[in-house]
């Protein structure tokens, strides 16, 4: 498959993504003029497929570009080992102690959700930082250089 038709069916697939979730929010907005309590499950529902369908592209694309281009899937395996790395560390430095509230939520005293949300967070603290740093590098290196 060429690229050009490749990016015309990723053109033609967003677009009509786009226009189902405009019809999505057209009728949202329809069903909140006549209820004062409009119901959200067709926005809830839109959004797991789109997060799933997302989620299934994100891992469909790159195996097709790697079979394309075997060079290339180095580099990229070497991004997502350091991605892995990140998420490690995360996940070393998260806490599960217990957050006390007085709403009784059973997520602030679950083991997993703590460690998993705060795996994310510390992820990506981390991941923020070293973008920063790095801005920081090649802006003084550009100094240098020149």
């Amino acid at each position: 498959m060429s690229d050009t038709i490749t990016s015309k069916i990723v053109k033609v697939l967003s677009w009509v993504l786009m226009g189902v979730s405009i019809l999505f929010a057209i009728l949202f907005y329809i069903d909140a003029s006549k209820n004062p309590k409009p119901d959200p499950e067709l926005f809830i529902d839109w959004t797991y497929f789109l997060f799933g369908l997302a989620a299934l592209l994100a891992l469909v694309f790159p195996l097709y570009f790697f079979i394309r281009n075997p060079k290339n899937a180095l580099k990229s395996l070497l991004g997502l080992g350091v991605m892995a790395i990140f998420f490690l560390v995360g996940y070393l430095l998260a806490d599960p102690t217990p957050i006390y509230s007085p709403t009784n939520n059973p997520d602030l005293s679950n083991h997993a959700v703590l460690i998993i949300s705060d795996t994310g967070i510390i992820a990506t603290y981390l991941m923020f930082g070293v973008a920063l740093l790095l801005l920081l590098y090649t802006g003084i290196r550009g100094i240098f250089n020149r």
